[in-house]
This record gives C-alpha cells, structure tokens and sequence, in this order.
C-alpha cells in the first residue's frame, strides 16, 4: 500500500467521489458518493450492475478521449466539445439503458472527480453515447487536455473472493519478507 500511495505523491491521479445517475437503466435519480476503494453488494436488483455498467462504459469513453481531440457534438447544454462513444465496444444491453425503458428523455450519468472536474455520459437517444468533459471552464480541445483535467483511471475486480485471495497472499509475502 506504501507503494501505491507513493505513486499518487509524485504523479496526481484524480479519483471519482460521486457518481450521479439521472434516467440511466434501474435508477431514475440517485447520488452515490464514493471512496478511492469501493465494494459493491447488495440483494438481486439493488442497482449493483447499474453502477457497473456505468463506469464500464466510462472506461470506454476514456481510452477515446486519452487517444483523440474531442469534437463539436449536441450535449444536454447545446452546442460544446466531446466524444463520440462506441457502445458496441460495451458490453452493455443498449435496449434497457433508459430508466423503465422510455427513450423519450436522456438518459445521463455524471462522474465527479477529486479535482472538481466533471465527467458526464449523455445518452440522448437509443444507441447514441456523448462523453462530455467539463473542467471548470476550462476548454477541452486535445486529447492532452483532457489528460491534464481528467487524470483518473477506472479497475475492476470481479470477484470478491479473488480480491480476498490476493490481500492473504499480499499478506504472507510482507510477513515473510521481515
């Protein structure tokens, strides 16, 4: 853990601290604040894959905006920079991302990161996804830009068990090492 906190130190990774959904699959309105390490659990149909499915599409919009310049695209504001995010790249049911399935309104998901800065996925209609960064006013027009605002990073772990597995061996090679 020394190592990773050390890291962070020299290099300044921005992490998420809440999640908004508005209209986004088994949420029609609801904040999730969120920690640097979070767990997931919860009975059938809590919103569990919901949460998921929203940071695994977010993963996909940032390996595009890391890569390219946004461009001009219709967010929920008008008229601003963005990108174009491949959902079939996803593995997301595109047919439910729409709270009780009604693409009349958007769908969206904001990220909030420890810098302030906003990440939002906006779904306008079925099949289309918008990654629209906002950064405090400050304009987003390169993809080095956008890596100097949005310094974040985005890890899954599947299983909680794997995870377990990983800190007891963690553990016995730190104990052995002393």
């Amino acid at each position: 853990m020394q190592i990773i906190e050390h890291v962070r130190a020299m290099i300044k990774i921005d992490h998420f601290t809440r999640v908004e959904f508005r209209r986004f699959k088994a949420f029609k309105l609801f904040t999730l604040p969120i920690k640097q390490f979070n767990i997931l659990v919860g009975p059938n149909n809590a919103g569990k894959s919901t949460v998921l499915a929203a940071f695994r599409i977010l993963a996909a919009a940032l390996r595009t905006a890391f890569a390219r310049a946004p461009q001009v695209v219709r967010g929920p504001d008008g008229q601003t920079f963005g990108y174009v995010v491949d959902l079939d790249s996803v593995s997301v049911a595109e047919e439910s991302i729409f709270f009780n399935y009604d693409d009349s309104e958007p769908a969206m998901v904001s990220f909030r990161l420890s810098n302030g800065n906003t990440l939002t996925l906006f779904f306008p209609e079925m099949g289309r996804c918008l990654l629209i960064p906002d950064a405090q006013g400050k304009s987003i027009r390169t993809a080095k830009a956008f890596r100097d605002n949005f310094n974040c990073s985005i890890g899954f772990v599947r299983q909680l068990g794997m995870m377990l597995k990983c800190l007891r061996l963690s553990r016995i090679d730190s104990s052995n090492s002393e």
